[in-house]
């Protein structure tokens, strides 16, 4: 049975020193992006090319470069919810850009995956500490899901 997870992607993941490298000093951090796994194969997150999207899970993605972390099932439909009433909002370069050089505010155009991530599971119920959305990056969100539930290693 599959299980409601968040994934997080570490910078070196598929090669791509370039673009790893330069998210890796936007983000400070070796983690670069996030995304929700529901328990039926598909991820919701938001990314730079499509923007907020409910797609199936890269089944080709490679382990070691990735991090999961169980979320208990009871969270999974709010979630899923909130991140379907959002999908087609652009990717938000803001919050990018914003967690680097100074908070920005929460676009209402747009989500990058970390602000979606965090108020997605915020919504649902999740006992995440408060924080501004758009400051939240990838590892930030990572560090506080470490105090509230496994690592999976069997993915």
């Amino acid at each position: 049975m599959r299980k409601f997870m968040i994934a997080f992607k570490h910078y070196q993941h598929d090669g791509k020193d370039f673009y790893g490298k330069l998210m890796k000093t936007f983000l400070r951090s070796e983690f670069i992006h996030c995304e929700l796994v529901f328990s039926d194969g598909k991820v919701g997150s938001s990314n730079e090319f499509t923007g907020v999207n409910i797609f199936p899970e890269d089944l080709n993605r490679n382990p070691f470069y990735w991090e999961f972390y169980e979320i208990p099932w009871y969270y999974e439909a709010e979630t899923r919810k909130y991140v379907a009433r959002k999908v087609g909002k652009p990717y938000n370069w803001g919050g990018v850009l914003g967690s680097m050089l100074y908070p920005m505010g929460l676009s209402q155009d747009g989500f990058c995956c970390a602000d979606l991530c965090y108020v997605a599971l915020c919504k649902s119920g999740v006992p995440l500490p408060n924080h501004d959305p758009e400051s939240v990056s990838p590892n930030d969100l990572r560090l506080m899901i470490q105090k509230l539930y496994p690592r999976i290693y069997d993915v």
